[in-house]
Order: structure tokens, then C-alpha cells, then sequence
């Protein structure tokens, strides 16, 4: 699996404009699984998933590992391409369709996080361990705000490269950044 696809094609953009889409991919947790296995941990149809799916192997975003014969039926194992995903817009041309398409994934992202940081609220009794830090106000270029999501992106990969498992007194964190451009204040 590579570390970093970027998604340069309009069609990949639509495919993971769909939180739903995106719910399938974390399902995968970097280890091939059938459609069937994720619809279980989804609590969906198997039908649905395995549509969803399709539609991201068909771009690029998922593929098929491994086909195992049991009892006559041939299970599909699929796997995302690669553990990270980035929209590089600037590869692109931004007509409406596209302009709409980016949106519609920044908004499926959010709801993403905004369903973590509900559930951490709601379910996690433990010790709290929500940080927040808002940034309200400053005036970036395009470049500016790339820049900035980058460097914070670095940081983050570097401090979080060897804690992706599970260890004695740690608990399992969402984090999640964001850099977008505000209209102006009338």
C-alpha cells in the first residue's frame, strides 16, 4: 500500500464526496476485508457496500488484493491504495463541477469529524482529553493556507508515525486540522 494517493481526477473527487464513501474506507483500517466483513462492521446492507465499493475501485481509490475460493464462492478482499488521501485542486480546473465536487468532500470530511468528536462527547467517560485550538481571522494568501496546512500536516505525521497501535495507557485520539477560506465580514 502506498502512503499518499493524490486525486487529481474529477471522478475520484465525486467518488469521496460521499461521507458514506469515506465511512467505507476508514472501515478498512489498512487491512484488506470483503465487502461483506464491511458491511458488517457497518451495520449495512451488503448490497450497498459492495455498490460503494465498486464505484471506488472503478477510480483508483480502492483495489482488489486478494480472491479466496471457500465453499464454491469467490470473497473479494479489497484494500485501499493508500493509507493517506489528498486532493490536489491545483491539478484541476475548477469549473462549478469540480468547485462543487471539493466541497462536497470538505463538507464529508467534516461530518466525519464532527461524528468523532459527538461520539467522544457522548460515550467517553474516561479522563477528558479534548484540545481545541480555533484560529479565527487571519488573512492568508492561497499559497499562505497550503503552506500552513502542509507544515501542520508534517508535524502531526512525524509526532503520530509510531502510534497507530494500540499500547498500555493509551487511549484512542481522533485529530483532524482544517484551513479554509472565510467570506468577508459585512
Amino acid at each position: 500500500m502506498k502512503e499518499i494517493i493524490v486525486l487529481k481526477d474529477l471522478e475520484q473527487i465525486k467518488a469521496i464526496s460521499q461521507q458514506y464513501r469515506l465511512d467505507i474506507i476508514e472501515a478498512f483500517d489498512s487491512k484488506p476485508k470483503t465487502a461483506k466483513q464491511i458491511a458488517e462492521m457497518l451495520d449495512e446492507p451488503h448490497g450497498r457496500v459492495n455498490y460503494h465499493i465498486k464505484i471506488l475501485e472503478k477510480v483508483g481509490i480502492i483495489e482488489l488484493v486478494q480472491e479466496v475460493t471457500k465453499y464454491g464462492v469467490v470473497e473479494k478482499y479489497y484494500c485501499p491504495v493508500a493509507y493517506k488521501i489528498i486532493i490536489d485542486s491545483s491539478a484541476v480546473t475548477l469549473d462549478d463541477e469540480m468547485s462543487h465536487s471539493i466541497s462536497n468532500v470538505a463538507v464529508a470530511f467534516f461530518e466525519g469529524i464532527s461524528r468523532d468528536f459527538y461520539e467522544s462527547v457522548q460515550y467517553y467517560s474516561g479522563p477528558i482529553s479534548r484540545k481545541v485550538a480555533h484560529f479565527a481571522d487571519y488573512f492568508l494568501t492561497e499559497f499562505e493556507a497550503k503552506e500552513l496546512n502542509e507544515k501542520i500536516s508534517e508535524v502531526m505525521d512525524a509526532y503520530l508515525s509510531d502510534k497507530e497501535d494500540p499500547r498500555e495507557g493509551a487511549q484512542r485520539h481522533s485529530l483532524a486540522t482544517m484551513v479554509f477560506a472565510m467570506p468577508d465580514k459585512e
